[in-house]
């Protein structure tokens, strides 16, 4: 599942996922529109954040849809 889609779903703002996460609003909102691909450990946050809903694999393809 994309970022975007649980932070959707899930109706938290880019400013409440981070401070789940770890990391800045920006951050989280360049990981969410697949502008970058978040650092291990901020993968890893995600990852445990979400339930395992968001992987590093949904990471990557957010970020290579936006360059197709």
């Amino acid at each position: 599942m994309r970022l975007a889609d649980w932070l959707k779903d899930e109706k938290l703002s880019y400013a409440a996922a981070a401070r789940a996460f770890g990391c800045s609003r920006p951050a989280c909102y360049y990981y969410a529109i697949g502008r970058t691909i978040p650092g291990a450990q901020f993968t890893e946050n995600i990852r445990r954040s979400t339930g395992g809903q968001v992987t590093a694999d949904d990471h990557h393809a957010a970020y290579w849809a936006v360059r197709s």
